[in-house]
């Protein structure tokens, strides 16, 4: 994510630019999978920049998958664009696009772990839903392999958890929760995902709280402190009842901040992926906030998966409670 924090001043005045030229009615809703569209298969991390990031889109697709959305041509064109451009050691670069619309690695990966388990995690359930085209398949297949040998050289055999570069001693929270459910996505890989989950609760829990990460910050943060735990909701590492009052104690503590995205300017539209089943209401309420749309909100092809994801399950974009003043 921090990416994002480094392109959102350039995205926000483009955006701003788009939407002055295309009226207040556009502004109504916020902008649509297809405004991240490169046009080669690809999807823009955040609208107005030149990035790529295949770890946001991975994500996106997972959550497409999740929700049946009839998404399996555009997933086609995804994969087809991303595979050939696996490193040799199976990790992915970020891409941007020259003035002569080729692409180029212009920066590394934001993390190692999150990456390869979100590639192992889309491929195997594209396999698993017959999304991946027939001629696909074998790169496919591929993909995965060399995906799952990068994250063996990034696994600790003492703590059992993933870190998030080679060579480094640090681990997040968040990835390891993504590289349990690429485990979990394959069907040989049950005793690794409970083996990692019991790691993950004995290093990142204190006992009152989850520790975002390992070594922790200095500085206390919306993002990732009070994000981190929120993707642990209805993962299978938490018993469901736990995962239920933790999304429930969560949204006491932090659902105004979110909606109204005062301690952080961005969507985080996974916080409503995430309590879809637990909080449908809330997930509703996420909706809402967003309408109209707010050009200083900052939005990612990811947050607009999300909405389409909740659209596609019914969830509506109305909300039955009073929502925060939005930050100024």
């Amino acid at each position: 994510m921090k990416l994002l924090h480094a392109l959102f001043a350039r995205t926000s005045v483009a955006l701003g630019l788009a939407m002055g030229a295309a009226g207040m009615a556009c502004a109504e809703e916020p902008p649509a999978l297809g405004a991240f569209a490169t046009g080669d298969g690809a999807y823009y991390t955040t609208l107005g920049s030149p990035v790529v990031d295949p770890y946001f889109i991975n994500k996106s697709f997972i959550i497409s998958m999740q929700a049946s959305a009839p998404l399996q041509a555009e997933f086609a064109q995804w994969i087809q664009w991303l595979l050939p451009r696996q490193r040799k050691d199976g990790g992915f670069d970020r891409f941007c696009r020259e003035a002569d619309k080729t692409w180029r690695n212009c920066m590394a990966a934001d993390a190692d772990d999150s990456m390869a388990a979100t590639t192992i995690q889309m491929l195997n359930m594209g396999l698993q839903k017959a999304w991946v085209p027939a001629p696909q398949r074998r790169a496919a297949a591929q993909a995965i392999a060399a995906s799952q040998r990068l994250l063996a050289s990034l696994r600790n055999p003492q703590s059992q958890l993933y870190r998030v570069f080679p060579g480094t001693e640090l681990y997040y929270l968040m990835d390891n929760i993504e590289v349990y459910e690429a485990l979990r996505s394959d069907m040989h890989a049950a005793g690794p995902a409970n083996q990692l989950a019991a790691a993950i609760r004995k290093q990142f829990w204190t006992g009152q709280q989850w520790k975002p990460a390992i070594p922790e910050y200095a500085q206390v943060q919306f993002y990732p402190h009070t994000l981190a735990s929120a993707y642990l909701w209805n993962t299978g590492i938490l018993p469901v009842r736990e995962s239920d009052n933790a999304t429930a104690q969560w949204l006491a503590q932090h659902r105004d901040t979110w909606l109204a995205r005062s301690g952080d300017r961005y969507a985080w539209g996974l916080v409503a992926w995430n309590m879809r089943q637990s909080a449908p209401l809330q997930a509703a309420c996420w909706r809402a906030s967003l309408r109209p749309f707010q050009e200083k909100t900052g939005w990612t092809v990811l947050d607009a998966m999300v909405d389409r994801s909740l659209a596609h399950l019914g969830i509506a974009k109305q909300c039955a409670s009073a929502l925060p003043a939005a930050t100024p």
